[in-house]
């Protein structure tokens, strides 16, 4: 097996990824961040404390659910993976990684609040040019 970060299009997949994770914010968004402005190395990533620490607890989640797949449907998801990860990888080629870095931080940004006291539209599209004691 060929490891396909290896391939031609491997540093672009690599970059591609670190530009995803870097959108998406927390620990390991900011260490991402750090790898394309070219302060770290990837392979620092889980020597990084906050980083690791959020790792860990993902895995242990992870851990959980692997744990809870039948043996044989996890021996059929084992045989399946190598193929996937091919598979992933091409697809992360191919992305138009600026709408997806985009979208990541569209839903990354918080909604504004609206006041609840406050009517969507009063109709009064004139209220700036209005003096304070004039009637409405």
């Amino acid at each position: 097996m060929d490891d396909p970060f290896e391939a031609e299009r491997g540093e672009q997949v690599r970059r591609t990824m670190m530009r995803l994770l870097a959108a998406t914010g927390g620990a390991a968004g900011d260490f991402a961040g750090e790898v394309l402005a070219g302060r770290r190395q990837p392979h620092e990533l889980l020597a990084h404390g906050p980083v690791l620490d959020e790792f860990v607890q993902d895995a242990r989640e992870l851990w959980r659910v692997i744990d809870a797949v039948p043996a044989e449907q996890r021996q059929r998801l084992t045989a399946d993976a190598w193929a996937g990860l091919e598979q992933q990888v091409g697809e992360l080629a191919e992305m138009d990684v600026d709408a997806a870095v985009a979208e990541l931080r569209e839903l990354a940004t918080p909604a504004p609040t609206r006041h609840r006291d406050l009517p969507d539209d009063d109709g009064d599209d004139d209220w700036a040019e209005r003096t304070y004691l004039e009637p409405l």
